[in-house]
């Protein structure tokens, strides 16, 4: 991608979880959590947010029920999230780093939780920028010690909140 982020106040993508029917795994709420990489690469330079998967029951569900829908996609599971909160975080870990903290570089990823949303991690690695995202990744992360079984659906990423600030022009 070629895409310049800093228009946009806001990120969101819905996500849904569930265990398999026959779940031999035993998996739980959290044991699973969704991830995206906004970045000039996948490994160096990145930002990521991730967000602990709440799981939905088995059932039968209808896509014109509004309550079956926050059940397939729950609330806790969207990403929806300011912006403004990777690149505070990258601040942060700028300032540390200057105060001469000795675990705070460039190389190593800093990691915080969302101050809008504890439940929710944010990490900045490298020197990431929004004004330039060349790789986006979503991804699933086990959190579990053990082999963990599921399905993930993400659907709808969207950049929300266009900036309309009056801005200036030069010849």
């Amino acid at each position: 991608t070629n895409y310049d982020l800093r228009q946009y106040k806001r990120l969101q993508l819905f996500t849904h979880a569930e265990a398999p029917k026959l779940d031999i795994y035993n998996l739980g709420n959290g044991d699973l959590s969704v991830f995206i990489r906004l970045g000039s690469d996948y490994r160096n330079n990145y930002y990521e947010y991730e967000v602990p998967l709440k799981l939905t029951p088995h059932g039968e569900y209808s896509k014109n029920n509004s309550s079956d829908q926050e059940v397939v996609w729950p609330a806790e599971n969207m990403l929806n999230f300011r912006l403004e909160v990777l690149t505070d975080l990258k601040l942060e870990r700028n300032r540390q780093k200057r105060a001469g903290e000795n675990d705070v570089s460039f190389q190593t990823v800093f990691s915080s939780r969302d101050p809008d949303n504890e439940r929710n991690t944010i990490r900045v690695k490298g020197n990431p920028t929004l004004s330039e995202v060349k790789t986006i990744m979503i991804g699933v992360r086990n959190n579990s010690k053990d082999i963990k079984s599921g399905e993930v659906w993400v659907n709808e990423l969207r950049l929300t909140d266009f900036k309309e600030d009056g801005g200036w022009a030069a010849n």
